[in-house]
């Protein structure tokens, strides 16, 4: 049965009806989901894999985990041998005259031909196999015969889950060492995750050379394309602990203002960072972490974090703050700093200077709020655009075992312990609000495509006056109407604020405490942000995500 929506309230209904029993509007008919093209690509996380093996977004091929048919059965000849194995798509295991064994590929002549003639020049130099021979058969076309990765060799998939952080990144470094040998040779080159193997103590090995093309004149060897062609299957051993730079350089990815480029030496500088980042921060001694990540498809990172801590009274006291720009609104970016700066300062200021002793920590909350709010609109008035700059916040403050959280949007605050996870927040979303009016069900409103629309946060409230004389102000500031909510934490445990660049991806409570425990008895506040942080990488990262933890004992 056909499916329609009311494209004001999201609400859906059955084919029979005209309008909207909810607000009268008329309905629109639902399209009905396309068929299912093929498994999603491993890559790009945007296509689908087709018929053909090759991805309907990227065109790259190997993207998914579906078998190519194979050609040549075992035990029938090739290349002057038998086929032993299938070794990939079109590739073979195959048994010498001699008894020794070669990798026998099949492919189109020219781009064989061009893989013979680079392993050739590179003679067997690196990580990369000698060619034996190569050849055509007069019933599989062209092919091309390789030494086989020695016995004890095992594929990069199957060696990957297994090898630690510094093995990881050691082969990643050797990859660019082999990358340099084919960019000296003015070739460009595709690597597939099933082209690498690891030999005992981490050791590269590559089985294949495929090279596409020669460079143009002046044009360097993309080293990214390298890294993420076989990154895929080293993501499971960096997913945990890793920076999440790592998982942003293997994975493809939107280009950000200022990032480093793709040459060879741009990569290394950039895998270096990351080695430098591999050990988890042991912290200050504050018992805060944060990681602000750009995510994977945007261009800019509009979120913003900030905390302060200190000592009043004897007793530690914590304020931790995450904005999240509005995407839609003007220099979104630019209102998520000065919001959090913002709240961050009035709070800290608050807490050091000793009123957190004496006075309500919901009224500072809300006061802190309202002042971020005043100081996104004057930055919108100042750049006196007509669009202007939205951000949402969420703010904690602790001192002993009071926490109060504040916020205005659909940024988080959890509480997180041994117990499990709490969340200390409501979004203030259309579907929250349109729910709590009994307009519609969750299920409905989760349908809706103003499921995530926001209906309140910093900045956009700010109305500008066209109607206003010359000489007289333009712009006139609403006030703002955070939500505070204050509880005494019963123990030991963590609190976590998040955008929606995370949550999106779990938004169950339970979601969380599940991620960190996980981690084991006790992970650190930055071990506990880099998971969180992966997780929403691994999934797709289409949001910048942002996660900021602070251990309370």
């Amino acid at each position: 049965m056909a499916v329609k929506r009311c494209p004001t309230c999201g609400a859906t209904s059955s084919s029979g009806d005209r309008f909207c029993e909810t607000d009268g509007g008329a309905l629109l008919e639902l399209a009905p989901p396309p068929a299912a093209a093929g498994p999603p690509c491993l890559l790009c996380g945007e296509g689908a894999v087709e018929s053909d093996g090759f991805c309907s977004s990227c065109g790259r091929r190997g993207a998914s985990g579906r078998p190519t048919p194979a050609r040549v059965a075992p035990g029938q000849p090739l290349a002057g041998g038998v086929v032993a194995s299938l070794r990939g798509p079109d590739q073979y295991g195959v048994t010498l005259p001699s008894g020794g064994a070669a990798l026998v590929a099949l492919g189109e002549a020219s781009s064989l031909e061009r893989e013979a003639d680079a392993l050739e020049r590179i003679g067997g130099a690196g990580a990369f196999p000698r060619a034996l021979q190569r050849g055509h058969d007069e019933v599989y076309g062209a092919y091309l015969a390789l030494a086989l990765p020695a016995p004890e060799a095992r594929s990069l998939s199957e060696a990957a889950p297994a090898l630690p952080l510094p093995g990881a990144v050691a082969l990643l470094g050797a990859l660019l060492d082999a990358a340099q040998l084919v960019e000296r040779l003015g070739l460009a080159w595709e690597p597939q995750r099933d082209d690498v193997f690891v030999l005992p103590g981490d050791r590269l090995r590559i089985a294949r050379l495929r090279v596409p093309r020669k460079l143009s004149p002046g044009e360097r060897l993309d080293a990214r394309a390298v890294l993420e062609g076989v990154g895929p299957a080293l993501v499971p051993s960096l997913a945990l602990l890793a920076p999440p730079r790592a998982l942003r350089l293997l994975l493809p990815h939107a280009s950000l203002p200022g990032e480093p480029g793709s040459t060879l030496e741009e990569v290394r500088a950039e895998l270096a960072a990351i080695e430098r980042e591999l050990p988890v921060p042991a912290g200050d001694g504050s018992r805060i972490a944060g990681v602000c990540h750009p995510g994977l498809r945007r261009p800019h990172n509009e979120d913003a974090i900030a905390s302060a801590h200190g000592v009043t009274a004897g007793e530690p006291w914590t304020v931790l703050v995450v904005c999240d720009g509005v995407s839609s609104s003007s220099h979104a970016d630019q209102a998520a700093r000065i919001a959090s700066r913002t709240a961050c300062d009035a709070l800290a200021h608050f807490a050091s200077s000793g009123d957190v002793a004496h006075e309500a920590g919901s009224a500072a909350v809300a006061s802190a709020i309202r002042a971020a709010h005043i100081a996104v609109c004057a930055q919108g008035i100042e750049l006196d655009s007509g669009d202007p700059p939205g951000t949402t916040l969420v703010v904690s403050l602790s001192w002993r075992r009071r926490l109060t959280v504040g916020w205005v949007g659909d940024s988080r605050a959890y509480w997180i312990s041994d117990r499990g996870a709490e969340l200390l927040t409501r979004d203030h979303s259309w579907a929250n609000e349109a729910i709590a009016r009994g307009e519609v069900t969750a299920a409905e409103a989760a349908l809706s495509p103003l499921a995530h629309a926001l209906t309140r946060c910093l900045g956009p409230l700010e109305v500008v006056d066209a109607d206003a004389p010359p000489g007289a102000a333009r712009h006139r500031i609403q006030e703002v109407e955070p939500d505070v909510r204050a509880r005494d934490l019963p123990g030991p445990g963590w609190i976590v604020l998040c955008s929606d660049g995370f949550w999106n991806y779990f938004p169950a409570a339970a979601d969380v405490a599940r991620l960190v425990k996980a981690l084991g008895p006790a992970p650190s506040p930055g071990l506990i942000a880099r998971r969180l942080v992966n997780e929403a990488l691994l999934r797709g990262g289409h949001d910048n995500t942002t996660v900021l933890v602070h251990e309370h004992h």
